[in-house]
Formats: C-alpha cells, sequence, structure tokens
C-alpha cells in the first residue's frame, strides 16, 4: 500500500511522520516539485507500508494527502528513484 502527500516548504508534519514510531520504519521517499518536473515548491511524500502504518500516515498528514493525480506522482516519484538508483550503479558498477 502507499499515500502520495503533499506539503508546503517546512511544514511541521513532514517531521512528524519520520520521527513517529509506525511510519519512520516505512519507506518514505521525499522529493521537491521541481526535482519532478513540475511547477511550484511543494514537497511531495510517497509512503509505502503496511495498512496499518499507511492508516497513522493519514492520521497525521489529515488534508495533506493529494487527491488527484496521485497516480502521476507516484510514477514520477518511481522513475526518479530508478534514474537515481541506475546512476550509483554506473558509478560503483
Amino acid at each position: 500500500m502507499y499515500v502520495v502527500l503533499k506539503f508546503k516548504p517546512g511544514e511541521k508534519k513532514i517531521e512528524e511522520l519520520y520521527r513517529d514510531d509506525v511510519v519512520g520504519r516505512q519507506s518514505i521517499i521525499k522529493r521537491d516539485a521541481k526535482s519532478l518536473g513540475l511547477e511550484g515548491n511543494e514537497i511531495y511524500l510517497l509512503v509505502e507500508g503496511s495498512k496499518e502504518a499507511i492508516k497513522r500516515v493519514r492520521e497525521i498528514a489529515g488534508d495533506n494527502e493529494l487527491k488527484e493525480g496521485v497516480e502521476k506522482i507516484y510514477q514520477k516519484i518511481k522513475e526518479a528513484e530508478e534514474e537515481a538508483s541506475l546512476g550509483m550503479g554506473a558509478i560503483f558498477g
């Protein structure tokens, strides 16, 4: 399971998610809009984990859950991760 969240830069809920005992153990990928080729200065978080963890993410994040274009942002984050891992493979391969 996964959830995509959208925050304004510096929003306290981002740190709260990382510090949470359950959420902090999940896969969390943080990207800014520009790094994903998007306009604006928002911060996107992709959290992948168990059903219970996603429930906790939603409790903490409140109305920061992305409702529209979720799949598009998910794909962009995954593509960026893939490119990063390929780059690291070329360096250390």
